[in-house]
């Protein structure tokens, strides 16, 4: 009877964890009206988990994981809606009211065939960048892009989804662009929107060379650090990281790299956040290096540029051990994952190390 009453807790024990480790998130979505609006899409940003909503304008997306996502909704005619949900102890419902789309006219249209051209080679090169990934990709429907001028910036938005292919990491990338600037003075670039990902379909040759592509675009990302930093192997992994001791270049950092795991804190069992949202770090990827053992030494030192991986990074945001950032208020990337644009994201399912 003992042995019994035990196998019986055991399965209870097995389906509570298997309940706190999967949720949903589920929702409806409808017009000004109350209207439910049937066929609107429903995504998860920056992963491949995407649908339509059906005839009772509801949506369902079953077995999360705990962490935090950005649900976005878009529909022709209404203007796309984002909301963060994090994922702790219990599923989510949500209910979103889409707004119909006001037309607005931009200050300058720019009409001209030439200048659309010109404008369009600006516009790839500074939202999917320069690397060799980004140079593979194609934008399959460019003529969505409106393009406009103003006041010295190139601004770019779409109504609807960009469809880019990824031929080096094998990806169907779907953007759907908020707003995109580019000032062509200061070259200062800034582009915030939402995407979907869809693997695509190759031989195996082509399958082969994506899982290598994909493995050397993660190593050393801003998704590799964050989840190894969640994991508590940043070093182990190759990430030195280091204090920043002033803002602008030439920048000072201390002389001998920290513990990384000592400067971010466990409010719960799901998320990690940074102790102070205002410092900023050094982070470079060297595995040589970091294999190496560390003198003490309070010392600092003056960068003149940033190494060919240093990236000066700031956030207050919860991270959660997908790699995903949420809730933030303050978000600073400069060098080596400040270049990273498009063309070399992975989405949160990616996994570098899957089991055969």
């Amino acid at each position: 009877m003992k042995s019994i009453f035990a196998l019986l807790a055991i399965v209870l024990l097995q389906l509570n964890i298997y309940g706190q480790d999967a949720y949903t998130i589920s929702g409806i979505v409808k017009n000004a009206k109350g209207e439910p609006i049937e066929s609107a899409t429903i995504f998860l940003a920056g992963s491949e988990k995407v649908m339509p909503t059906n005839v009772l304008g509801r949506f369902i997306f079953q077995n999360v994981s705990p962490g935090t996502y950005q649900v976005v909704v878009n529909m022709l005619g209404y203007t796309s809606f984002k909301q963060n949900v994090i994922l702790k102890t219990r599923s989510e419902i949500l209910d979103f009211t889409l707004k119909e789309k006001q037309i607005l006219i931009n200050e300058v249209i720019i009409g001209d065939k030439d200048a659309q051209a010109k404008h369009l080679k600006t516009f790839l090169k500074y939202f999917m960048g320069q690397s060799a990934n980004a140079k593979a990709c194609k934008i399959l429907n460019p003529e969505i892009i409106e393009f406009s001028t103003s006041n010295g910036f190139l601004k770019a938005t779409t109504e609807d989804f960009l469809i880019i292919e990824n031929n080096n990491l094998g990806y169907k990338v779907k953007y759907l662009l908020n707003n995109f600037q580019f000032n062509e003075v200061q070259h200062i670039t800034y582009y915030g929107g939402n995407c979907i990902f869809e693997p695509m379909q190759g031989t195996p040759a082509q399958n082969a060379l994506w899982d290598k592509n994909r493995k050397l675009a993660y190593e050393g990302s801003l998704m590799h650090y964050l989840r190894a930093l969640y994991a508590g192997t940043s070093r182990k992994e190759g990430f030195l990281v280091y204090d920043v001791w002033n803002d602008e270049m030439p920048i000072r950092i201390g002389l001998a790299p920290i513990v990384a795991e000592d400067i971010v804190r466990r409010p719960d069992s799901t998320m990690m956040v940074f102790n102070n949202g205002q410092t900023k770090y050094y982070i470079v990827y060297d595995k040589k290096k970091a294999a190496r053992e560390d003198k003490p030494d309070m010392r600092t030192r003056q960068l003149d540029a940033l190494d060919d991986t240093g990236s000066v990074f700031r956030t207050d945001a919860q991270i959660d051990s997908r790699g995903s950032y949420s809730d933030n208020k303050l978000l600073s990337i400069e060098g080596y994952w400040g270049s990273k644009r498009i063309g070399d994201q992975l989405p949160f399912e990616y996994d570098p190390n899957p089991t055969q």
